[in-house]
């Protein structure tokens, strides 16, 4: 029987070919797109999963309730782990964690690697498999180190490097580590990326840290015991925090700083590990905002639920033009569930036919889908068990609803209504117009997201900085070469260059420079019996006229003054927070036993991204700050070939050393590749919204024609003009559309507005953006049924007349 019924749908797919093929082809896009786009929302969930521990490791981070604002910061004290591992026995396993790159050097080889500095327990806690060497501890002496087995083979080729003496560059030297063990390569998607392993008491700055409650430079995590939840251990850690933070918290309480509603200005909070991919509020790097997949996942949805409208839509509209067929059938002694069935297994074989077709393109696109996106998904996603569980649900259920309500709503025709002719269309006209404007409410929705996503990033990339950004070269100190040496031979190399007006470095870079490291410095101290914080960063000397930054009192750091490396220079945001009427000569008591005096003031700059405000920033010549990047200031007449000229005095002097210099503006809109991102997918989540809209457009326009073709035909004959005729037809769908449109403006409105907020400076939203999208919308619905309804109108009524 259900044989007979696939050989029943078949034929009337084929004898209804553009029906069936609007279908085929909405239902195609609309897969290929949803899957495409779950695929990409499932990867980026998906961080992690792969430790086996994973639901028990909890990363820890402060909640510190400061006098303006909240802060979050995951920055911890070299002494909290081993204090707070001794105290709490729910703690199975606890590890600092440091990142870095150094060089690695072995006989004659030199090469650049990222380096993690934890604990010993840092390979028990996380499953990281050792496939060569000490597997038990591999970390258990301070001289060991465990590398990733990339690594392992960049540095010693074909050698067994288990056992055998390597040399790490720390600070100005080199010392000698053994090769303990070899892991196997991370898998993409791990919030841990490292080439080499190594104790976290190997760390340059952790002897003078190692007993310090007051400085802050480090992650912890802790993996606690199967039966402690994350919620209940939290709550402990409040007595440890009143204990061993109390003067921060006496401080905060002095500079009138509000509790939360628990009383509590300082909280030790713990975040899951699965959840750190997936809040960029705390952790940086690689980080995703959720809100970012849930839109993803809200575009694949939408554009699903177009083609299902289109779907019920074409359906309904053809079981008017069916109606003596299932009078027959009911009369011939076909029941309702047969009739249900008969139409059911036609929409079943239009779906199956779309879903096939969707994941050859799923599979052969999925390449330049990751181009085009940088969406890490790969082609294995869609082979595992899990997925194709999660794909065949999601088929079963869309072919149920899009093709089981009108199956249903056909079985329900009155046998002898239907073989009157007398069957009743006002009811289903309101679904099909109720379904057309939630389509098109989709589509507006889409437009309307994309317009603002665009003026945002407009905005960010062409809002003035603060700074020049279009002539400035920044490159990265890397290579044997030690960043005080590399900026001196650099300032003697381009010294006399017609292509050079200055130089000067910095110890953070600007925007997200092509090495991705990113480093934050934020120094306390009292000032006249209350807190001052602010971002600390090392400079050299001509930095102001290099960056081209404005002085608003006081002057640059110079060589003529030798008190210059015990001076600052701060911007307007810092001389607000000293509230010093003369601020040029005050002395900050940072060091108590050798105050810094402010030696000038720079007009605020955008040091940081545009999310966040302006903070208070403090410049510094301060051998603590190394100098990490050289700036060179091009002019301005041929900038290809000035940084030619820098790559190639760079290698000359630091051959091993590889070369990422790039200009400021790359680095500042680097920072902003997710709006970027998230603006190419609504682009193309609207381009397909509108696309299918129109296919149903088309459809259901050609349906209503063919089924008022004997009306259109009087009308004519009574002496109706083209105009009228045509007006006629189109203007129930511009209706729909303005509907759409009215409804799905303030909820654009809401949506992009809750986004923009996690930007410190961001655009308004000017109500033309949702005219645009209206106007935009009614245009193309003229465009594509204006012509069918001219078209009939320009039919001869003669023909349409004697049809019968």
């Amino acid at each position: 029987m259900f044989r007979n019924y696939i050989k029943i749908a078949w034929r009337n797919l084929w004898k209804h070919k553009t029906d069936s093929a609007i279908n085929v082809i909405g239902l195609c896009i609309a897969f290929t797109s949803a899957l495409l786009l779950l695929l990409s929302v499932s990867y980026e969930f998906s961080f992690d999963k792969f430790h086996t521990s994973a639901a028990n490791i909890y990363h820890l981070y402060f909640k510190t309730e400061r006098p303006r604002q909240t802060e979050l910061s995951n920055s911890m004290p070299a002494p909290l782990m081993p204090t707070l591992k001794a105290a709490y026995p729910d703690v199975k396993y606890a590890v600092r964690e440091v990142r870095s790159s150094g060089i690695i050097r072995y006989k004659d080889k030199k090469i650049s690697q990222k380096i993690t500095y934890t604990d010993s327990c840092f390979f028990r806690m996380f499953s990281f498999p050792i496939i060569k060497g000490n597997a038990s501890g591999p970390l258990s002496g301070l001289n060991g180190i465990v590398l990733r087995k990339g690594a392992a083979k960049a540095v010693f080729g074909n050698e067994d490097p288990v056992g055998k003496t390597v040399e790490m560059q720390m600070g100005n030297g080199w010392l000698p580590f053994t090769v303990s063990a070899v892991t196997d390569d991370f898998p993409d998607n791990s919030t841990f990326k490292f080439d080499v392993v190594t104790r976290f008491e190997n760390f340059d700055f952790y002897k003078q840290a190692a007993t310090a409650w007051d400085s802050r430079f480090h992650d912890v995590y802790i993996q606690l015991n199967d039966k402690v939840s994350g919620k209940s251990f939290e709550a402990k850690l409040l007595s440890f925090v009143n204990q061993y933070f109390a003067e921060d918290i006496n401080k905060l309480k002095r500079d009138g700083a509000h509790p939360d509603k628990d009383g509590q200005y300082i909280r030790l909070a713990l975040q899951p590990l699965l959840d750190m991919h997936t809040n960029p509020e705390i952790n940086s790097g690689d980080s995703i905002n959720k809100s970012f997949l849930y839109l993803l996942a809200s575009v694949a949805f939408l554009i699903i639920a177009i083609a299902c409208i289109n779907f019920i839509n074409l359906s309904i509209g053809k079981s008017f033009t069916r109606s003596k067929e299932i009078g027959l059938r009911k009369t011939m002694g076909a029941l309702k569930n047969q009739v249900v069935i008969q139409f059911w297994a036609e929409a079943l074989l239009i779906c199956f036919i779309a879903f096939i077709i969707s994941c050859a393109a799923v599979y052969f696109l999925m390449p330049h889908y990751k181009l085009l996106f940088d969406l890490n998904i790969s082609r294995d996603m869609m082979l595992s068990p899990k997925a194709w569980v999660f794909i065949m649900i999601g088929f079963f259920a869309i072919t149920l609803i899009a093709g089981g309500y009108p199956a249903w709503l056909m079985s329900r025709f009155n046998t002898v209504q239907v073989l009157k002719g007398k069957l009743s269309v006002s009811r289903s006209n309101k679904l099909r117009n109720s379904l057309i404007t939630f389509q098109f409410i989709i589509a507006v929705l889409l437009i309307s997201c994309t317009i603002i996503s665009w003026q945002q990033v407009h905005y960010l990339r062409t809002r003035p900085l603060g700074y020049n950004t279009s002539q400035v070269i920044s490159v990265p100190i890397t290579g044997d070469i030690s960043p005080a040496q590399a900026l001196q031979l650099m300032r003697n190399k381009l010294a006399s260059s017609p292509f050079v007006e200055s130089i000067s470095g910095i110890y953070d870079n600007l925007g997200t420079g092509t090495d991705g490291s990113s480093r934050t410095s934020i120094t306390g101290f009292d000032y006249k019996n209350r807190e001052i914080n602010s971002n600390w960063m090392g400079v050299s000397y001509d930095f102001v006229k290099t960056l081209g930054l404005k002085l608003v009192e006081g002057r640059d750091f110079s060589t003529a003054f030798a008190t210059d490396s015990n001076a600052v220079l701060i911007n307007e945001e810092m001389a607000k927070e000293i509230g010093e009427k003369q601020i040029v000569g005050v002395k900050l008591p940072v060091d108590s036993a050798k105050p810094v005096t402010v030696i000038g003031v720079v007009k605020n700059f955008n040091f940081k991204s545009l999310r966040k405000k302006i903070d208070p920033l403090t410049l510094v010549l301060d051998k603590n700050f190394s100098i990490n990047y050289i700036l060179v200031k091009v002019k301005p007449t041929n900038l290809q070939a000035s940084m030619a000229f820098i790559k190639d005095t760079w290698k000359s002097i630091s051959p091993e050393g590889d070369f990422k210099g790039s200009f400021l503006d790359e680095n500042v809109n680097r920072q902003y590749t997710r709006e970027e991102k998230l603006m190419e997918v609504f682009s193309i989540g609207s381009v397909i919204a509108i696309a299918l809209s129109c296919m149903g457009l088309l459809a259901m326009a050609i349906l209503i024609i063919s089924q008022r073709t004997k009306e259109i035909g009087i009308r004519k004959v009574l002496g109706a003009s083209v105009s009228a005729i045509a007006t006629l037809v189109t203007k129930d769908f511009v209706l729909l559309v303005l509907v759409a449109t009215l409804i799905a403006s303030p909820i654009a409105w809401y949506a992009m507005g809750q986004w923009l907020k996690s930007f410190a400076y961001r655009i308004s939203i000017s109500w033309h953006v949702f005219l645009a999208a209206g106007l935009l919308s009614v245009t193309i619905t003229l465009l594509t049924v204006s012509f069918l309804s001219i078209k009939a109108a320009l039919a001869n009524p003669v023909k349409s007349l004697r049809t019968e």
